[in-house]
């Protein structure tokens, strides 16, 4: 049983009949490649959707003025040093009214007590005023005048408030003093008192004090 020719071949000899099969054939095989190729290059062109980064405000990345060597003093009322402050570089932000500090030095005084604290790196903020220090920070407190009485103590972060009148830190602490030690963690005091409150993990080590050996009494 032949099947019928389409209409479209009516009028060609068989030769030229042979021919247009021999290329419908071909196209025919061709034409899977060619949607293959279609849905290949709809892929490649079709870009991924790339999700929108959130816009940078440069004002809180760009400082309004830089210090470098820098030194500045708070008076109180009656004209003393409440604190002076110094460091290698300072940079002020004036977003939120910050300043940051590059080694700052920081000079805390009270009636017989001063504090003299050194870190790595430091933060300002004057509503309130407050420093906070960070990085291998290094505190010497003073009683009075004698320079014995020093009272040593490092941790790695250190609020001072000076408006509130309070040193603190929820870091590990060591205190060092002539004749003891004490590790704690978490540390509170008030700047112009003598009392540190330790906040918890409180071990310390304490050296009894040496007697001096009697002396022979001389013969009468």
């Amino acid at each position: 049983m032949r099947c019928s020719q389409p209409e479209w071949f009516d009028g060609y000899k068989p030769a030229e009949m042979r021919v247009i099969r021999r290329l419908v054939t071909r196209y025919w095989m061709l034409l899977p490649l060619l949607i293959g190729v279609v849905v290949l290059l709809d892929r490649v062109e079709t870009p991924d959707a790339v999700p929108t980064e959130a816009t940078i405000d440069m004002r809180t990345t760009q400082s309004d003025y830089y210090l470098e060597q820098f030194r500045t003093r708070r008076f109180s009322p009656d004209g003393e040093i409440e604190y002076q402050v110094q460091g290698e570089t300072l940079a002020h932000f004036p977003d939120d009214d910050r300043s940051e500090i590059v080694e700052p030095r920081l000079e805390v005084r009270r009636e017989d007590v001063t504090w003299l604290i050194e870190s790595e790196r430091g933060r300002f903020d004057p509503q309130p005023s407050l420093f906070t220090m960070n990085g291998n920070v290094s505190v010497k407190r003073h009683l009075g005048s004698e320079q014995a009485t020093a009272l040593s103590i490092s941790t790695e972060s250190l609020r001072i408030a000076t408006d509130d009148n309070l040193v603190e830190t929820d870091a590990l602490v060591r205190i060092d003093a002539p004749g003891w030690n004490i590790q704690a963690l978490g540390m509170r005091t008030a700047i112009n008192e003598g009392r540190l409150t330790l906040l918890s993990r409180v071990s310390g080590r304490f050296e009894a004090p040496q007697q001096q050996p009697a002396q022979a009494l001389p013969d009468q």
